[in-house]
């Protein structure tokens, strides 16, 4: 089942019966145009597509979900270039732009027998250019009729511009976000920046999304999570170990991502999100029968006891002292847990991984951003860097390498679940 997700400030702001126009601009490769046909799918009303840069038949196959979504007939080639029709199912119609009458009388044509019509053109800019409105008085008169045509006929009309500055359609318009496709320690990240929507309160101006799998989906703020409780908390069943030396991280999306964990395991940088994954594995290593062993006392596994299994509830132990938990290891294997915040001695961190190093213990080690970098990360199995990006936790792998990756909660099964999406 594909899974949609835009802010919900969107979907307030398109929840009532009333014409309106959304301008979402962003550079080339943002994301303006499968933002454009999730929302809409969400929006639940019958669509037309004016494509002037992208070929529909591409389209279909990039995004499937949308044949039932945008009908053949309402695929239009906004752009007037020839295009063979390669199949049926593909219906190329183009539009004339004599005078701006005339190409509202050719949107309309498309949408008077719609219910609740969504019209997306892709991309103003070059419906403006194929006008010939090149003046800017004219372009402005082109953009006010419209306006007024979206508001009389209680179209709702998602204009997508390459053009990023500040024009007059940013005013004219009900409603205007900006994508952003950016750099971060070279790796890929998204955001869409809500600058207005009219007659709705925005909550947070800036959300994280990822296009991955052809889909938008936008991330909430942590806090949004951690408000929901669950109901009726039970243990869940176990999952299993990756192979004889790597065990599981306790989510199967990581699992995936970096393999599982090995030996030593570092992670770096926000505290926040590193609890999160670290609660994941104690809950999922307790329920496989393993003991825990923190140091410092973790106080946050306390909240966990109702999803494990009550035999493996005393299977944790905690001491005070980094060379006191030198002499502890000994016998049965164990996950263990060191904030090396908190640690000076970083030889005897050095001396404790050494000698655990062939008995099958994991230990999982975190420390602050960059503090890691050089100390600890040469012989680390995992290296995983922790950070908070408008709010949302999110992941990366140095070792391995990996993109930025969104935590998010998911408590519908009875269990706190952790879902990681990569932010591509």
């Amino acid at each position: 089942m594909v899974e949609f997700r835009i802010p919900e400030e969107i979907s307030a702001f398109f929840d009532d019966e009333y014409g309106k126009i959304l301008l979402v601009k962003g550079a080339p490769g943002s994301g303006k145009t499968v933002f454009a046909l999730t929302l809409l799918s969400m929006l639940k009303g019958n669509g037309a597509y004016l494509a002037t840069r992208v070929d529909p038949e591409t389209m279909y196959k990039q995004h499937p979900w949308i044949k039932g979504e945008i009908s053949a007939a309402n695929i239009v080639d906004a752009a007037q270039s020839v295009r063979v029709q390669k199949a049926k199912e593909f219906t190329i119609k183009p539009l004339r732009y004599t005078d701006v009458p005339d190409f509202l009388k050719a949107i309309y044509a498309r949408t008077e027998s719609m219910e609740k019509p969504v019209i997306i053109i892709d991309s103003w800019d070059a419906v403006v250019s194929y006008t010939g409105y090149h003046a800017q008085k004219e372009r402005e008169e082109l953009e006010h009729s419209l306006c007024d045509f979206c508001r009389r006929t209680k179209t709702k009309i998602l204009l997508l511009a390459e053009n990023t500055e500040q024009t007059p359609l940013d005013y004219l318009a009900d409603g205007v976000v900006v994508l952003e496709s950016v750099m971060y320690d070279e790796r890929r990240l998204r955001r869409m920046l809500l600058q207005k929507l009219r007659g709705c309160q925005i909550k947070n101006p800036v959300r994280l999304f990822s296009l991955d799998n052809g889909i938008f989906k936008s991330f909430i703020e942590l806090k949004e999570e951690e408000e929901k409780e669950i109901a009726e908390p039970h243990p869940r069943a176990p999952i299993p170990d990756i192979s004889d030396r790597r065990i599981s991280t306790g989510i199967e999306d990581l699992d995936r991502v970096i393999g599982g964990y090995g030996t030593f395991n570092l992670f770096e940088g926000e505290y926040i999100t590193y609890d999160i994954i670290a609660r994941a594995l104690s809950l999922n290593a307790l329920n496989l029968g393993r003991s825990l062993l923190f140091m410092p006392w973790q106080e946050q596994i306390d909240r966990l006891m109702p999803f494990v299994e009550p035999k493996y509830r005393d299977n944790i132990e905690a001491v005070g002292d980094i060379k006191d938990l030198k002499d502890r290891i000994a016998g049965e294997r164990r996950v263990i847990f060191i904030n090396m915040e908190e640690i000076e001695d970083e030889e005897v961190v050095k001396a404790v991984i050494a000698k655990i190093r062939d008995r099958g213990d994991v230990v999982i080690g975190f420390t602050g951003a960059d503090r890691g970098r050089g100390r600890f990360d040469f012989f680390a199995s995992t290296h995983i860097r922790t950070m908070f990006i408008s709010g949302v936790p999110c992941v990366c792998g140095e070792v391995p390498r990996t993109e930025i990756h969104a935590l998010e909660l998911d408590i519908s099964t009875g269990n706190p679940e952790i879902r990681l999406t990569p932010i591509v």
